[in-house]
Order: structure tokens, then sequence, then C-alpha cells
């Protein structure tokens, strides 16, 4: 039996990541109609979840009629009570001169799927992808920025990341779509400390991390000496705990942080945002894979998009939070500092052999894009200012 397929992808089965996808196949030639009916009872489906099998399953019988038959029920594990919930299952569209297969999972399955040879690629952030193959990973440590990820893998594997998905969402800050970045910060309930709040000096003083559970290995592989206590939510646990207490917690745009009084420290341990995580051999050698990949058009680390989303973001997060976030790094250090360079962070293209960058072949050229990415990036930065000033009130 012949594949109805040339190409299969796998994508979280609910959620923003699995919504901006879906929209941008739109721009690929998926029927708007289609989308738009599938992405209607996606949003119902949160709030349809229900304890009961029998309840969420008498959802999805409602609305067989009303989209294409591309729904499941699964268990939400990412609510406390686990709730039985829609979700999307799958279906095939067609992309350019090729058939794509999107099939719903577990964001934290796309790269052991990737692994066990069972799908092309996935859309997935840095956090899963560094929680589920740290140990493919020279020194999991130093992969901070995504564009780090590929110099860094030392065993054996398929698994490549081939650039940003560039997805967006509305952000009500600058009231326009930015890129869905998040970074890993220390959070706290207090703002002025004795001692400087970064992960250092809670590592050598022994205190107590609040982390969510899926991110302790990422977590213990870059501070093996940090006191990690793993929690369901970081940030009612740092709510309730004594008054020095501090956690570890992805943050987008900060109005959960603003909203529960909350505090940010510094820098991120390391920002995600959604990859085109690929699976290289069979990229190598499928056409049908390199022409969907092409379509997709993944965008580079220090691409100019790129460079006004990160603006954007970075710009949204500081308005939003204001003197809550403390020790805040300037834009310039958070894209790239300046021993990143030194650990993989280059410019690479998809030409790239193994999409990793040399450390000798046009290494002067890698150093002079990073130079215009950054000078960019203040040109940026300085026009954002501009347009969106921080009103004090």
């Amino acid at each position: 039996m012949n594949a109805p397929f040339h190409v299969t992808c796998a994508i979280p089965r609910s959620g923003r990541t699995l919504n901006n996808f879906l929209l941008k196949l739109v721009d690929l030639g998926a029927p708007s109609k289609e989308i738009d009916a599938i992405l209607q009872i996606l949003s119902q489906s949160k709030s349809q979840s229900s304890l009961k099998v029998e309840q969420a399953l008498d959802f999805l019988e409602e609305v067989r009629t009303k989209a294409p038959n591309c729904f499941s029920v699964f268990v939400d594990r990412k609510r406390f009570h686990r709730p039985y919930r829609l979700g999307f299952l799958g279906y095939d569209w067609q992309i350019g001169p090729h058939k794509l297969r999107v099939e719903g999972e577990e964001p934290h399955n796309g790269s052991s799927l990737i692994r066990l040879d069972e799908v092309d690629f996935t859309v997935v952030g840095l956090d899963e992808l560094l929680s589920m193959t740290q140990y493919y990973l020279r020194d999991p440590s130093r992969v901070t920025k995504w564009g780090m990820y590929n110099y860094h893998l030392e065993k054996p594997t398929g698994i490549r990341i081939a650039g940003s998905a560039m997805l967006c969402s509305y952000n009500e800050v600058l009231q326009t779509e930015i890129q869905d970045i998040v970074g890993f910060f220390l959070i706290s309930k207090v703002s002025e400390r004795k001692h400087p709040l970064n992960l250092k000096t809670l590592s050598r003083f022994g205190q107590q991390v609040f982390v969510k559970g899926r991110y302790t290995g990422i977590v213990m592989a870059a501070y093996p000496k940090l006191n990690i206590v793993s929690v369901e939510d970081v940030e009612d646990a740092v709510l309730a705990g004594e008054k020095g207490c501090v956690g570890l917690e992805i943050v987008q745009s900060g109005s959960t942080v603003k909203r529960k009084g909350l505090f940010l420290h510094g820098g991120p341990l390391f920002l995600s945002e959604s990859l085109y995580v690929v699976d290289y051999d069979r990229y190598v050698s499928s056409e049908a894979l390199r022409t969907v990949i092409e379509l997709l058009n993944p965008v580079g680390y220090f691409e100019e998009a790129r460079l006004k989303q990160f603006t954007n973001w970075y710009r949204a997060l500081e308005i939003n939070l204001g003197s809550a976030w403390t020790d805040k790094p300037l834009i310039t250090e958070l894209f790239c500092e300046s021993s990143d360079s030194e650990h993989g962070l280059r410019p690479y293209r998809l030409k790239t052999r193994h999409w990793k960058p040399s450390d000798t072949y046009q290494r002067d050229q890698a150093q002079q894009g990073i130079d215009r990415a950054h000078k960019l990036l203040l040109g940026y930065y300085q026009k954002i200012c501009e347009e969106h000033p921080i009103v004090s009130i």
C-alpha cells in the first residue's frame, strides 16, 4: 500500500504553536475555510475539556460535521487534574507539489519521533528539544540559544534545527503580531536582595529554586549544584514560599508575572521559540522533504526578519514589566553575548554541511555577519523605542 502523503510533520496537538502553524499553511495553499473551521473547534477544546471521558467523546461527536475529521481525544497532562480534551489528530494538505501529513503529538515527542525515524520534521521549542536530546550534546549548558544547538551535537543523530518557524501571535502591548519568543527567567517576589540574584550565586549558597518538572533535567545539566525543587506551578510556589524564595519560569509577554506581583531577574538561562527541527539524513535523501522545508522557509538566527521580531519581543517585555525586570540585560547582550560566537553561535545556511557553522571555513565572514546583526538590532531597537516609549505613571 502506497502512502497518500510524501512528507510527515509532528506538531503539538493543541495550543498556540499548532494554531499558528496551521495559519502558516494557508499561506502555502491549504484551504482557508478548512483551517478556519479547525481553529474554531480547537478554540473551544479547553473549555470543553472534562474529567469524564464520555463528555469529551460527546464533544468530539458533536463537531464531526463542522470541520474536517481530524480530531481525537487526549489526556491534557499539562493541567493539574489531567482532563480529557479534544485535540488535533492529523490531516493531509497539498503543499506545493507534495502532500504533507501533519500529525498531532505531545510537544516533547517530536524529536523522539525523528530519532525513531517515524517523522520527517517537527515544530518544537528549544526547551522541549533540550529536555529530550541532551544526551547528544557536547555541553548542554552552552546551548542557551537555538543557533548553538547544531554546533554542539556530538553523538550520532539526524536531529537538526533548520531554523525559526517565525510563528507570531497578537501582543497587547505593541498591538501587533510578534514572534513567540520566550525566555527561561529567574523570578522572585522581592526586587531588592543582599546578593545579586543569578544561578551561580544560588548554586553557591544552596538556596532552593522552584522548577517545573519537565525542565529539571535542563537546569541540572547547566547547574548541577543548584538546589532544585520540582513543582507543578512555579509562580504559585514562589508566591506561597518564604520571602526570599525564587523560581525558574518560562516567560513570553510577562503578563502573568506582572499580574501576580513577581519580579524578573537578569537574563534567561536560555531563549526559545518555535523551530523547524528536521531529520537531516532524510532531508539529504528526500527531494519532497527539501521542497517542503524550502517552502516553509526556516529563518536563520541572524536574519533581518528575526532581528526585527526579537526587537519587538524585547521591547514588549520591558514595557510590560517596567521596573519589575531587575538587572535587565542590554538587547545586544541578550541576543548574542561576546562569548557565544566561540561556542557556536554563528550564521549557517541550509546549504551548509550538516547545518553546522565551521570553526575554520569563512570564520571571518561569520564574525562580520554577527557584527552586522548587532548594528541592525541596535537600529531597530532605537526606532521601536521612539515608536513605543515607556510612559511613567
